[in-house]
């Protein structure tokens, strides 16, 4: 009797080790399967920043203000504010963007940005 308890707790323990082990049989696709990327030596961290800052606002105070800032929440009216600076200034990023809110009651009703704009250097 003992032997076949045994007998079936060693059975049952392999049984659940043997489920347990990890299957791989998915081959991973990945973005470069299909297409092959250009590879050229050009340093894009090579940016033409203003020495001027800039300072653009959203506010609630303006119909297009009011429709923006609806329902957002604070993150997302910094990026809405931060997109919105790097089209009005023809720019490709902004270094140390700062900003301001004013927020009454849970809605953000202004965001002010400030930074520098910057701009990849063109390739000569």
């Amino acid at each position: 009797m003992r032997k076949s308890v045994a007998l079936l707790f060693f059975v049952g323990v392999l049984a659940v080790i043997s489920s347990c082990s990890p299957k791989v049989s998915v081959r991973e696709l990945n973005a470069n399967t299909g297409a092959k990327p250009i590879i050229e030596s050009y340093n894009p961290l090579a940016m033409d920043v203003d020495t001027v800052p800039i300072a653009y606002t959203i506010d609630i105070s303006t119909e297009a203000g009011r429709h923006k800032l609806k329902k957002l929440s604070i993150d997302e009216a910094d990026n809405l504010a931060k997109v919105e600076a790097m089209r009005a200034n023809k720019c490709d990023i902004i270094f140390s963007p700062q900003f301001t809110h004013f927020v009454h009651k849970g809605k953000v009703w202004r965001v002010t940005l400030f930074g520098y704009p910057a701009r990849y250097k063109k390739k000569e």
